[in-house]
């Protein structure tokens, strides 16, 4: 009886533990809206280690590396193009919702990426399936 009380336990555990997988930012991509200096929309296209921001045209603007830990993402740019910030760690809270997410500073050593991340609502884009 106690085995299978504890088996039931470890099986609760592990669902609860793919749900709070499922309910991740990770491997997705997700588009914004932003005004200037940008003015366009961009696509975040999250992997388990790095990512890439597009513009609308697809090209890319930025590269980062980044670590997930719980609801808080530490991002670093890999480039040094024009909207870039090689050298400096910026950390951020998750805020996910179902197919949209924002993130909320909590510090950013480049001002310019705080200020153009901090409160923006990032939507997912779904994948369109082929017939």
């Amino acid at each position: 009886m106690k085995k299978m009380i504890l088996f039931g336990a470890f099986l609760c555990l592990g669902f609860m533990s793919s749900q709070i997988h499922a309910q991740s930012i990770n491997n997705r991509d997700w588009i914004a809206a932003f005004g200037n200096p940008i003015n366009d929309s961009l696509t975040l296209h999250v992997r388990s280690d790095s990512t890439l921001v597009t513009n609308s045209h697809g090209d890319v603007i930025v590269h980062t590396s980044f670590t997930i830990k719980g609801d808080t993402l530490t991002i670093l740019d890999q480039g040094s193009g024009e909207h870039e910030c090689p050298d400096a760690k910026g950390t951020y809270k998750i805020n996910l919702a179902g197919n949209t997410f924002t993130l909320t500073l909590i510090d950013d050593a480049c001002e310019g990426r705080g200020q153009a991340l901090n409160g923006v609502k990032w939507a997912e884009v779904k994948v369109k399936s082929q017939k």
